[in-house]
């Protein structure tokens, strides 16, 4: 059987690895231009690649070992071989978000865009995890609060300032501290963030250090019950961590008991 000739179109040139330059991608100006990694690659195709790190590289923290940083190369100059990178987000690694939740208490977690003052656009992917299971009126309410602090913060602040505060669980913080009123929480954190959309010519124009003084954040929750201000304020927390140890139970009374007669036998007089 014949079979139809394939028009073959040019030959093109096969890249080998002597084409291939190794490239130092530096982190953007709110990590203070930090080296992060080595990528290999040509000027044309290394731009738009992603590469990972951990917190632990810029704080030598043991505390940071378990936040994994992502940076998208953005600049590549073959003089100097180094690529320029801006922050695309944040997330906590799997075993460490599952050590966070325990048998028998409640996660609570939400999910929102939030826009910077200078129009930076992340998503937010938010936690907080209870001591003891609460009820769906508290959670809703500590929803609530997750929320409105996190807008607080991003109509307020760059977004440099922002990426210091996220990471550094600043406004974890500052979260528990008004979360834990409505019910006792284990832990907060935000476990994932995202860079969704830049504005045009948005670069990082600061160096924001961990240390950086927030302003603290108050916010009015308004609760759908009265019951849930008098529930909160019965919360005791040493409770709840005290493990639930077996009492003996009080012996019980006999009321109204008639006395009982002697059964011995008299002794009859001869």
């Amino acid at each position: 059987m014949s079979q139809k000739a394939k028009k073959k179109g040019p030959k093109l040139r096969r890249v080998s690895f002597k084409d291939k330059d190794w490239y130092t991608v530096i982190s953007p100006k709110s990590f203070n231009f930090k080296p992060i990694g080595e990528i290999i690659g040509m000027e044309n195709n290394i731009i738009g690649r992603t590469i990972e790190t951990l917190l632990y590289d810029f704080t030598n923290r043991y505390d940071d070992i378990s936040l994994k940083l992502k940076f998208k190369v953005v600049q590549a100059n073959p003089e100097s071989k180094q690529a320029q990178s801006m922050f695309l987000g944040h997330t906590y690694t799997n075993d460490y978000i599952r050590s966070l939740i325990g048998r028998g208490s409640s996660k609570i977690q939400t999910i929102i865009n939030l826009p910077t003052k200078d129009n930076y656009v992340f998503r937010l992917t938010i936690i907080c995890t209870t001591i003891k299971r609460a009820r769906s009126s508290q959670q809703i309410v500590i929803r609530k609060i997750m929320r409105e602090i996190l807008k607080e913060f991003a109509n307020t602040l760059n977004h440099e300032k922002f990426i210091t505060g996220m990471i550094y669980s600043e406004f974890s913080n500052q979260i528990l501290r008004i979360a834990k009123t409505i019910y006792p929480l284990s832990n907060c954190r935000i476990i994932k963030c995202k860079l969704i959309s830049v504005p045009e010519g948005g670069e990082d124009t600061v160096y924001i250090t961990k240390d950086e003084d927030f302003e603290v954040v108050e916010v009015e929750v308004k609760r759908s019950r009265k019951s849930d201000i008098k529930r909160t304020e019965r919360i005791n927390v040493k409770k709840l961590t005290r493990t639930n140890r077996s009492s003996p139970k009080p012996e019980e009374k006999i009321e109204n008991a008639e006395p009982i007669e002697d059964s011995s036998t008299e002794e009859v007089s001869e």
